[in-house]
C-alpha cells in the first residue's frame, strides 16, 4: 500500500520534470478481448501444492481474522457479478490442511454473503454462520490431512471497517461497489472475506485460480495470468491463474469497463494493464503504465530478478494503491501528475519483492513491507529525477519525531493506526542509515533479502539476522531500538569489525 497521498506530497518536489517514456523499445500490443493472453491461465490447481504449505499463527494485532489451525493451499474461485442487481454469486473450492485434529473448520466470510451449499470431499455438510465467519461441520479430520471444501454463496458484498486513521480507508476495506456498478477491492490488513470465504491472515499463503463472469459491458480482472475471454451475448467470462502462493490481502478483483493492454517487459516478462480508455485521463494513465518495464528494470538492479511470471496493474476509482500480487491495484485518484503516478507505481512494484515474495507472519511487522518499499521508492525517485534522494530523506527526518509520537514507533505502531506514515518513513530512515554506514555490503544484503524463505513468510528476527549475517555485524540492538523507540534514535549503526 502506498503512503497516504497528502503526506506523500509533503516529501516530494512540487515542481518536477515529467519524463514521459512510452515503452522504451518494449513490444506493445492491444488485446481486443477476442484472443487468449495465455492458455496456461486455464490450467487447474497445481499438481504439487507443497509450496503453499504454511504455518499460520494467531495474529497478535488482529486475532479476530484467520484461524491458526487452518492452512489453505489452493483457492479456485468462480465469481459472477451483476452490476444492475449489485449481486455477487460465488463458488469457492478450497483445498486445505489442518494442523491439528478437527471436527469443524472456520473461514472468514462477510455477513451479507449467504451460503447456500457446502460440501467436504464431495460429501454434503452443514455450514453455520457467525459474525463475518462460516463454520463448516467437517466431521473428524486428522492432523496434517488435506481436504477440499466447496462453498456456494451469494449476496451484495459490503466493506468492513479499517483499523486505521487514514483518510483513504474511510470507506472501509474489501469489495467496494461504485454507484455505476463498477467494483474494486483493497484489503490490507484484512477484507478478502468480504467477497470470498478465506483464512484472512498474512501467515497463510495459497495458490489461486479464478473464473470471473461479467455482463453489461464490464470485464472482470484478477491477479496473475489471464486466459482467453469467452463472450456469450452480454456475458463475458475469463479465467486467471497466480503462479505462486499469495496471502489473501494480496488478492484483487475488479469489474468495470476495462480494456487490456499487453506489453513485454524485462526478459519478455508478460505485462498486463487494465484501464478504461474512455476516462478523461486515459492517455496519461496509459503512458504511466507503459513506464512499468523501466521501473522494474531499475528495481532489479537493487532487488534481483523480478520473481513472478507476470506483472501489471489494474486502474480503479480509489485514492490509494495496493501491491496486489503480480497485478498492482492502482487508484486513479491517488496521483495528480505523471511524476506522482510513476513514484506510486515504483512503490507498489517494489512490494512484489518486499511484501509479496516474502510476507510478514504477523501484522506487527508491517514495517517489513512498507519501510523498505518507501526506501526503494526514494531511490527510484532520485534515479528518475523526480525528487533528489537527499531531499526526500531530509523531509522524512523532519517528520520522524511527530510520527512516532502520534502513531507509535514503526515496529510497535498503534493497533488502530494501521499503515500510518510511521511504518513508511521512520523505517525508511533506518535503511538510509544502514546504507550510509555500510555501502555495498548493505546493498548486497538488500538484494538477497527476497530469497529468505522465498514465497513464504518472515518476521523481524529473520530480517535482523539476514542483514547482520550479510553485513558482518550484530545489528539486533540497534535495529530493535530504531523500530521500537518512541523518540527519534540518535545512535549511528554499529561499526564494522576492523577485519571486515
Amino acid at each position: 500500500m502506498t503512503v497516504t497521498t497528502h503526506r506523500r506530497r509533503t516529501v516530494t518536489s512540487a515542481v518536477c520534470l515529467a519524463v514521459l517514456v512510452s515503452g522504451c523499445g518494449y513490444r506493445v500490443t492491444v488485446n481486443d478481448g477476442s484472443r487468449g493472453s495465455d492458455a496456461a491461465a486455464q490450467q487447474g490447481k497445481p499438481a504439487d501444492l507443497s509450496a503453499a504449505q504454511s504455518n499460520p499463527v494467531e495474529d497478535s494485532y488482529y486475532p479476530q481474522r484467520g484461524e491458526p489451525y487452518l492452512d489453505t493451499l489452493h483457492y479456485d474461485l468462480k465469481l459472477d457479478w451483476s452490476p444492475t442487481q449489485r449481486a455477487l454469486k460465488g463458488t469457492a473450492t478450497i483445498t486445505f490442511r489442518v494442523t491439528e485434529d478437527r471436527e469443524e473448520v472456520q473461514f472468514d466470510l462477510g455477513d451479507p454473503l449467504e451460503v447456500s451449499k457446502a460440501s467436504v470431499d464431495g460429501r454434503a455438510v452443514t455450514a453455520t454462520r457467525g459474525t463475518d465467519t462460516v463454520v463448516v461441520k467437517t466431521g473428524r479430520l486428522a492432523k496434517d490431512s488435506r481436504h477440499e471444501v466447496v462453498l456456494e454463496y451469494a449476496g451484495t458484498p459490503k466493506t468492513t471497517p479499517a483499523p486505521s486513521q487514514r483518510g483513504d480507508q474511510g470507506g472501509g476495506l474489501g469489495f467496494t461497489i461504485e454507484p455505476d456498478g463498477q467494483t474494486w477491492t483493497m484489503q490490507e490488513p484484512f477484507g478478502a472475506f468480504t467477497w470470498y470465504p478465506v483464512n484472512d491472515q498474512p501467515a497463510d499463503k495459497a495458490f489461486y485460480n479464478a473464473t470471473l463472469i461479467s455482463r453489461d459491458g464490464q470485464k472482470g480482472v484478477f491477479n496473475g495470468i489471464p486466459g482467453p475471454e469467452k463472450v456469450d451475448g452480454d456475458t463475458t467470462t475469463r479465467s486467471f491463474r497466480l503462479d505462486q502462493p499469495a496471502a489473501s490481502y494480496l488478492t484483487t478483483v475488479a469489474f468495470g469497463k476495462y480494456s487490456l493492454l499487453q506489453e513485454s517487459g524485462p526478459r519478455n516478462l508478460p505485462m498486463y494493464y487494465w484501464y478504461d480508455p474512455s476516462s478523461s485521463d486515459a492517455a496519461m494513465f496509459k503512458r504511466g503504465l507503459q513506464k512499468s518495464p523501466d521501473i522494474l528494470k531499475y528495481l532489479e538492479t537493487l532487488l534481483g530478478p523480478y520473481p513472478f511470471a507476470s506483472a501489471g496493474a489494474v486502474l480503479v476509482p480509489s485514492d490509494s494503491a495496493m501491491e496486489t500480487q503480480t497485478m498492482v491495484t492502482m487508484g486513479v485518484d491517488s496521483t495528480r501528475s505523471p511524476d506522482d503516478f510513476d513514484a506510486v507505481m515504483a512503490h507498489e512494484y517494489a512490494h512484489q519483492w518486499v511484501g509479496d515474495v516474502v510476507t510478514p507472519k504477523d501484522w506487527k511487522d508491517l514495517f517489513l513491507n512498507e519501510s523498505l518499499a518507501m526506501f526503494l521508492q526514494a531511490k527510484y525517485e532520485d534515479h528518475a529525477k523526480i525528487t533528489p534522494y537527499a531531499v526526500t530523506m531530509s523531509s522524512y527526518r523532519a517528520l520522524d519525531a511527530r510520527l512516532r509520537r502520534e502513531d507509535g514507533p514503526p515496529g510497535k505502531f498503534k493497533k488502530d493506526h494501521f499503515a500510518a506514515s510511521n511504518v513508511y518513513l521512520c523505517g525508511a530512515l533506518m535503511y538510509d542509515a544502514m546504507a550510509s554506514a555500510y555501502g555495498q555490503k548493505f546493498y548486497d544484503a538488500l538484494k538477497s533479502w527476497p530469497t529468505v524463505n522465498k514465497f513464504g513468510n518472515v518476521d523481524r528476527d529473520d530480517l535482523i539476522k539476514h542483514f547482520s549475517d550479510k553485513i558482518g555485524v550484530d545489528l539486533k540492538p540497534w535495529m530493535t531500538n530504531w523500530l521500537e523507540s518512541e523518540t527519534t534514535p540518535t545512535d549511528q549503526p554499529p561499526a564494522l569489525p576492523s577485519s571486515a
